[in-house]
């Protein structure tokens, strides 16, 4: 009787983490069809960096290639080599929710603050406004707007 027990706890912990890791990453949304067909709240993309700082994209870039990629990917669709370790999964760019929903202001505002349980450090904590600005800016350029033209290319 207490192997069955056990089994069938175990059994359920499995499901239910199963659940909650599908249902926490975007690529499964299929999986829930309310959330499949929740369309994205579009964003101003106008609207400009806050305090009225200008990022600068090469040095954004640089940045993202020496921390932020791992997780979130080279190309930005959250396939970095650590991603597939992490729980929630990290942001997916170039989804259709990111690039309608992420303007610069909730870049900025994102990359400061990080994210409530999950590994998405609080930048604000070592960085300062200029550069989370750079890395805010790069993010929107070349994944959001997709911007790509020159950043392949460039050397250091």
């Amino acid at each position: 009787m207490g192997k069955v027990v056990i089994t069938a706890l175990l059994s359920a912990l499995v499901s239910v983490h199963s659940f909650v890791f599908a249902a926490s990453n975007p690529r499964f949304g299929a999986l829930n069809p309310a959330d499949a067909a929740v369309k994205p709240v579009a964003a101003d993309m106008s609207l400009p960096m806050p305090l009225g700082l200008k990022g600068d994209v090469i040095k954004g870039r640089d940045f993202y290639m020496q921390n932020c990629f791992t997780c979130h990917g080279v190309t930005g669709a959250g396939d970095g080599p650590r991603a597939y370790f992490i729980n929630p999964m990290p942001r997916d760019f170039l989804l259709e929710t990111s690039r309608k929903s992420l303007n610069r202001p909730s870049l900025f505002d994102a990359i400061s603050k990080g994210r409530v349980r999950s590994e998405m450090p609080a930048w604000s904590k070592v960085l300062n406004n200029q550069e989370i600005a750079n890395v805010a800016e790069y993010v929107f350029q070349v994944f959001i707007v997709g911007n790509r033209k020159g950043m392949e290319s460039r050397s250091k």
